[in-house]
């Protein structure tokens, strides 16, 4: 695991992606970056969401964006790189939301900025993507999500889940390990010393991670 400076977690909404990463830097002695999730607009953006209202999506989406290349010029910093950096998002996958979301013309401004960040921010050494099913994520949402994450149609929810797993399973700009949420464990010391194990051995193209 020496090899890599800088690891991403992903996945969807209560896959558990940001525990994971907090007990990864807990157990590597490594650098957390938790994804900036402070957006005036976030509470107005899912109440349009539950009403199919667009007009607010792009400065919503812009916040978010902005929130991220701000963290990532501090990943690109010498500093942090003195041990190990790990994040509960990577950068490049922000322009799901935006394809999800917003219409022709805002989309092209979208692209232009996500454009002009995307060559100044770094490619993680290795990502991480949570895998959870469509049925498990929902359940989820409607035991532990909050009120707003529950009005959102479950059409929206459909949609992003089959983007997610599109963009991450046709990912190639790193190692991916794709480890199955159902199966594994991480409040438990086997569960995560069975994936850091997978991390530590794991060095090209894609590999799954279902334990027994």
């Amino acid at each position: 695991m020496a090899d890599y400076r800088y690891i991403a977690v992903d996945g969807l909404v209560r896959s558990g992606k940001t525990e994971l990463a907090r007990r990864m830097a807990e157990a590597m002695n490594a650098r957390l970056i938790l994804d900036n999730t402070e957006n005036p607009y976030r509470s107005q953006f899912f109440s349009d969401l539950g009403r199919g209202e667009t007009d607010g999506f792009l400065k919503t989406q812009l916040i978010f964006l902005l929130n991220r290349y701000e963290q990532q010029i501090q990943i690109r910093q010498k500093g942090l790189f003195q041990k190990t950096t790990i994040s509960d998002y990577i950068f490049f996958r922000d322009g799901i939301y935006a394809h999800q979301l917003l219409g022709d013309e805002e989309l092209d401004i979208y692209k232009k900025i996500f454009r002009l960040f995307s060559d100044q921010v770094c490619q993680p050494d290795m990502v991480v993507y949570l895998q959870i099913s469509f049925a498990e994520m929902m359940r989820r949402i409607r035991e532990s999500g909050s009120p707003a994450e529950r009005e959102v149609p479950r059409e929206y929810w459909r949609e992003l889940f089959e983007a997610y797993n599109y963009f991450f399973f046709n990912f190639k700009s790193a190692p991916l390990l794709v480890v199955n949420m159902e199966k594994l464990d991480i409040s438990g010391k086997n569960g995560m010393e069975g994936l850091l194990r997978e991390i530590r051995d794991h060095r090209l193209g894609t590999r799954y991670y279902a334990p027994l």
